[in-house]
């Protein structure tokens, strides 16, 4: 294969790519809602909840919708190239795939404890689930960016 020949993506890091991009954009949304609210709103009548869940099944189902779009559109310009479009995962895309989520996980049982810590304190629900879900947000974030630093750079597994 020629350094100038492009290396197809595999859906796995499509999907890390969309999930790169969808998981910050829907956690700004959800503080882009609910921050404004504490400048004339006591925390204990924030409403929250609701836009917390709406951030996250938007991320959930945006992320299936717009890795299929992006699939789609991949199959169309490999075949407008005249390519085949190969992307069936293999053993190294199982191995990224554990090492993003390896990634994840490490910083969400730290933000786990900070959650934890704050339930101690006795903090208003409102501040325990919002780190809780910023903490989950940035390590989905973060092994979304290991799995296509690994794909694009040398992975060892």
């Amino acid at each position: 294969m020629d350094d100038d020949q492009r290396i197809p993506t595999t859906t796995s890091e499509r999907t890390a790519w969309v999930a790169a991009v969808l998981t910050p954009l829907a956690t700004a949304g959800y503080f882009a809602v609910v921050l404004p609210q504490l400048a004339d709103t006591r925390v204990a009548d924030l409403a929250w909840q609701a836009p917390m869940l709406w951030s996250m099944g938007l991320n959930f189902v945006g992320t299936i919708v717009v890795t299929i779009l992006v699939t789609i559109v991949a199959g169309i310009g490999a075949g407008l190239r005249r390519e085949h479009l190969d992307t069936s995962s293999d053993v190294r895309d199982r191995d990224i795939d554990r090492y993003g989520s390896r990634v994840a996980l490490t910083i969400a049982a730290g933000g786990l404890l900070a959650a934890l810590v704050l339930a101690m304190l006795e903090l208003d629900p409102f501040w325990i689930g919002s780190v809780a879900f910023l903490i989950g947000a940035i390590g989905a974030t973060a092994g979304a960016i290991a799995q296509l630093r690994a794909y694009r750079g040398v992975f060892r597994g």
